[in-house]
């Protein structure tokens, strides 16, 4: 196995580890949503932070999930314009979509580590009750921009070899 091939299984792995915590946080939130429910159902009281963490938990399930997404090819495509280009035309336009894609995500990864970066340094906080550091939030964009960047890569290579999968 070569190195290249390496380097996407360690990625594949880290793609995995992000869904499962991804999937473990989607649990999690429906628990304390359902735990507060009851609760005020029975004692007519609410947690404020229930929501907040709801809110905050959303950016992580997105940005964790998204690469596996993006690995496994079951992510948003328009299959009917894919599906009827001719084999030349899917490579060009396999090949395209991921530099397009390559570029964008780490674009926004080099950005959001600035960003994270600049709020540990300033110890900005969020405005909420809760009043968390921002960077606790912020951290997960460069986090998931950075790995499906990879898998952006990792689809121009497949589409530029003719390996490219639907």
């Amino acid at each position: 196995m070569g190195l290249y091939q390496s380097v996407v299984r360690l990625f594949s792995g880290l793609n995995l580890i992000c869904a499962v915590l991804g999937a473990g946080i989607l649990f999690f939130i429906a628990t304390i949503v359902f735990l507060e429910v009851v609760g005020r159902a029975i004692t007519g009281a609410s947690q404020l932070w229930v929501i907040e963490v709801s809110e905050y938990s959303l950016m992580y399930i997105t940005f964790l999930g998204a690469p596996y997404l993006l690995e496994k090819n079951r992510h948003v495509l328009l299959d009917l314009v894919f599906a009827n280009l001719g084999p030349d035309w899917q490579r060009l336009a396999g090949v395209f979509n991921a530099a397009i894609g390559v570029a964008l995500c780490m674009t926004l990864a080099v950005v959001g580590v600035g960003v994270v970066i600049d709020q540990i340094g300033t110890g900005v906080r969020e405005t909420t009750v809760m009043a968390p550091r921002s960077y606790f939030l912020t951290m997960a964009l460069p986090l998931g921009m950075f790995l499906l960047g990879f898998q952006f890569l990792d689809q121009g290579v497949r589409a530029a070899t003719g390996r490219f999968s639907r």
